[in-house]
């Protein structure tokens, strides 16, 4: 399924358009229709859920009306070694079904109240 993009995707702003192919409940695919680049995509309901508000400029880019329409993915590096795969949850995809627009939100890591993560993890 084919979306337009509203709200720039980090690393492929000369992107208007990318094709989504679901592979299971949890993974998709997306792929730019002009640059052809590729990310590999996590569902939002993969992982414990991450509580937060979506921008009300953001809402009127993507039209969405209802949150029944919307999708939320997180981008996914796959690494060789599976410990060194990464995901960015502070900059998820958002894809409104309804309108077949998408775009990438930049989230707050202090309003989601993860604004220490990294030193935590670095004393593991």
């Amino acid at each position: 399924m084919l979306y337009d993009v509203v709200a720039k995707i980090d690393g492929c702003e000369e992107e208007e358009e990318f094709e989504l192919n679901k592979m299971d409940d949890f993974f998709s695919v997306i792929k730019g229709t002009k640059t052809k680049k590729q990310f590999r995509l996590m569902h939002f309901g993969a992982l414990h859920s991450l509580v937060f508000k979506i921008p009300n400029d953001f809402k009127e880019k993507l039209e969405i009306d209802d949150i029944k329409d919307v999708s939320i993915f997180y981008i996914f590096l796959l690494q060789a070694k599976v410990s060194e795969s990464t995901m960015n949850i502070l900059s998820p995809l958002v894809f409104n079904h309804k309108s077949k627009k998408m775009g990438q939100v930049h989230l707050d890591s202090k309003e989601l109240g993860i604004d220490n993560i990294d030193e935590l993890l670095a004393k593991e």
